[in-house]
């Protein structure tokens, strides 16, 4: 299984990356690399190949807004997190598309640090357009340590999405 500093440049090894998650879906997956080589797809494509689990699958922006809002109108996230916790499978996708605020990396380390003590029993996938570097620089080493624990996969293709227009 691929570590952080063994994470993956061909195309062929991101694929068995997928593969090797799918055959186990425990653990973390990290996926990075640049905008729209397929993170977000391969990650949409494993979460919709286990239709029958009650999964969840946030981007960060939609995450914070949902954050955001339980605290101004409770004071209080735990009721978000404990159903975040749940999920057999949790997707999250853009994570590092913007800096997120001290109280809110709190809140996306609770979910990586409760969902690596519990690996054995749920699987996280997490998309980032950001690099090794920028995303420890970001995210804190706590919160990078335990999502670097499980298979980590890096597409630099070309941006698929920019031929539409």
């Amino acid at each position: 299984m691929p570590r952080l500093s063994e994470i993956n440049q061909k195309p062929e090894e991101f694929m068995q990356a997928l593969k090797d998650f799918v055959a186990r879906p425990r653990g973390f997956l990290l996926l990075a690399g640049k905008n729209g080589n397929g993170k977000s797809f391969s990650a949409r494509a494993i979460f919709d190949y286990f239709p029958h689990l009650d999964n969840k699958f946030l981007n960060q922006t939609a995450l914070n807004m949902k954050w955001k809002e339980m605290f101004n109108q409770y004071g209080d996230t735990s009721y978000l997190l404990e159903e975040i916790l749940k999920a057999p499978l949790l997707v999250l996708d853009d994570i590092g598309t913007r800096k997120p605020s001290d109280a809110f990396m709190d809140f996306l380390y609770a979910i990586a640090d409760q969902r690596y003590e519990n690996q054995e029993n749920v699987g996280t996938i997490i998309t980032t357009n950001l690099n090794t570097q920028t995303m420890r620089e970001m995210m804190g080493d706590a919160f990078m340590s335990r999502v670097s624990s499980g298979i980590c996969a890096r597409n630099d293709g070309p941006d698929r999405r920019s031929n539409i227009f």
